[in-house]
This record gives C-alpha cells, sequence and structure tokens, in this order.
C-alpha cells in the first residue's frame, strides 16, 4: 500500500532524527552560533567559488556556516549537502537533502538533490518510495523519465523501461523527449534494433537532426526524410 505524500515527508524526518547525524531539532540548535561576522551573502559566495573551483574541502566550513546561521533554508541545506556529496560523504548529504526537500518539497532541484543522495548511499526502498509518491502526485512525461533513470541507475533495466515507455505512452507521440530517453535507454543495454526504431521517431520531429543522423549511420542505416518514423501512440 502507497504512503501519502506527507508520510513521507513525516518518515523522512524520522529516519534524518535517528541517524544522530543531522537530526531536525539539532539543525535548529544551531541558529546563532555563527551570527555576527561577515555577511551571509559574502560566505555564500566564497562557498560557491570554492565549491565551482572542485575545492570542496574549503567550501565545507563556509557552508557549514551559511547552514549555521540560515539552519531553515532549504537553499542553505541544499548547498551544504551538494557539497558533502562532491566530496563522496554521501550519508551526511543525503540527510541534508532530506531536509532542503521537506523545506521546499516542490522544488525539483531539492527532489533530484535528495534522489540523488539516496542513490548514492544505497538506500534504493527510500529512492523508488519518493519517486512513486512523485508520481502519484503529478504523473508527468517527466516524472516517469525520472523512474526510469534512477531505476537505470541502480541497474534494475526492466523497471527503466516500463517507465520509459510509460512515459512515451502519457506523451502521446508529442514530443521528442521520450523517444530521446528510450533511445539512449536501448544504447545503453545495447539493444541497437529497439534504438534504431526510436532514433527514427526522433526524425519524426526534426529530420535533420544531426547527432540522431550520425547515430544512425554508425548503426548501419541510412537516414533520409523518408526513413522517419511516426512516434508509437501518435493519433
Amino acid at each position: 500500500m502507497k504512503r501519502s505524500k506527507s508520510t513521507f515527508r513525516a518518515s523522512a524526518r524520522v529516519r534524518v532524527g535517528r541517524t544522530g547525524l543531522v537530526g531536525l531539532a539539532a539543525v535548529m540548535g544551531l541558529v546563532g552560533m555563527s551570527g555576527c561576522g561577515r555577511p551571509i551573502s559574502e560566505v555564500r559566495a566564497g562557498a560557491n567559488s570554492h565549491y565551482f573551483n572542485g575545492d570542496y574541502e574549503s567550501a565545507q566550513p563556509l557552508y557549514e556556516e551559511v547552514t549555521e546561521r540560515r539552519p531553515g533554508t532549504a537553499r542553505s541545506n541544499y548547498e551544504l549537502g551538494r557539497n558533502l556529496m562532491a566530496m563522496g560523504r554521501v550519508t551526511e548529504a543525503r540527510e541534508w537533502m532530506i531536509l532542503a526537500y521537506n523545506l521546499e518539497p516542490s522544488n525539483a532541484t531539492y527532489f533530484e538533490g535528495m534522489a540523488d543522495a539516496m542513490a548514492a548511499a544505497g538506500n534504493e526502498d527510500d529512492l523508488f518510495n519518493a519517486l512513486e509518491h512523485r508520481i502519484s502526485d503529478r504523473g508527468g512525461v517527466e516524472d516517469y523519465i525520472m523512474l526510469g533513470r534512477y531505476a537505470q541507475k541502480v541497474g534494475k533495466a526492466d523497471e527503466a523501461e516500463r517507465a520509459f515507455l510509460a512515459a512515451a505512452e502519457i506523451d502521446g507521440g508529442e514530443t521528442v523527449v521520450p523517444q530521446r530517453a528510450l533511445a539512449e535507454f536501448y544504447r545503453s543495454i545495447g539493444d541497437e534494433q529497439a534504438e534504431v526504431d526510436r532514433l527514427r521517431m526522433m526524425l519524426w520531429f526534426d529530420t535533420r537532426d544531426a547527432a540522431v543522423n550520425t547515430r544512425l549511420r554508425e548503426l548501419g542505416q541510412i537516414p533520409g526524410p523518408t526513413f522517419a518514423l511516426e512516434p508509437a501512440g501518435r493519433e
């Protein structure tokens, strides 16, 4: 039986608390510890400068300071989690990403950050519960594609294919997005015929797509205007 989105958020908070790493109460207790000094905008700018230059060790104390001074801000929690991920500290990163998501559950960036951290930490049950709740709440093409990509990432090829096909079915052949996702998936598992079929469907939207035509030639095909295939499910 599926849990509601609110249930997932609550359970996420419980998991955070149990880890003893960054329980929400502990995080909130940090407020005021670094209330003076440089403007927080300067601290964040310095942290981001280090992060985007790949100096994660130097960025870490600055992100920690920002989070201490703004503990209830989703952005601060996300950026700290992102830096921890880059440092390979995925278990800690997961907790901060959950906090960011809990604070702003409608933010796609924070959801993906949480999902990435769960996947990296090996928390597949939590990951797929979150993805399934997202589909239950929204159920759009992009949500099924996201499910497919995470299923693929953790080695669940059958589940990935079903998710990508569901995205294409919902889309009804209106856009190239799910066809591209399927072509990339079939390429990754070495199913050349299925990849060719989806590449041909991509040509339906743009017969001059250079990347698609190049890939078709690599597969021994001779693309052209008449080689395009109407996407499956298109009315």
